[in-house]
């Protein structure tokens, strides 16, 4: 935050519920008292069977007990595999409307494809993380102004 970022994300890569709660809990009182208007972003991962973690379903009360403003589903292992390969539409719906319910914004990512918009927009969260996406796949490549147009103007 100091360093003048907008948005403090923490990744939750372990498991165990009364961890990820002092963790949380942590990160966010340390932003929200130093830097009340920067966003706090709590990210757990789709893929959180293959990797043993805290779930995004368990992260979500977690992350708006605490205060933090956004809860985030993303791929844990970058290995190219989407978000849609380990939750499908129906469970990104449910996790949508659950961080509705609990009176906190959802963000998805995961190596997300153009072909996925369609489906992104009828899950309807409030942020998509498109980096792959605009880095014509490379999320490690340099972002590309055509596909980040692209991308606008297919969410609108």
């Amino acid at each position: 935050a100091a360093a003048g970022a907008d948005y403090i994300k923490i990744g939750l890569m372990f498991d165990g519920i009364e961890e990820a709660e002092m963790l949380i809990h942590s990160v966010t009182r340390a932003v929200k008292e130093t830097y009340p208007e920067k966003m706090v972003v709590i990210a757990a991962y789709s893929d959180w069977e293959r990797l043993e973690t805290i779930s995004p379903y368990d992260m979500a009360p977690l992350a708006a007990k605490a205060g933090a403003d956004i809860s985030m589903v993303d791929t844990g292992i970058k290995d190219g595999k989407s978000t849609f390969e380990f939750m499908d539409e129906t469970r990104l719906v449910e996790f949508t409307k659950l961080n509705q319910k609990l009176g906190i914004k959802t963000a998805l990512a995961g190596s997300l494809k153009f072909e996925d918009i369609e489906i992104l927009k009828r899950i309807n969260p409030d942020i998509i993380g498109v980096r792959g996406m605009v880095c014509g796949g490379d999320r490690r490549a340099m972002v590309q102004e055509e596909l980040v147009l692209k991308a606008v103007s297919m969410v609108h």
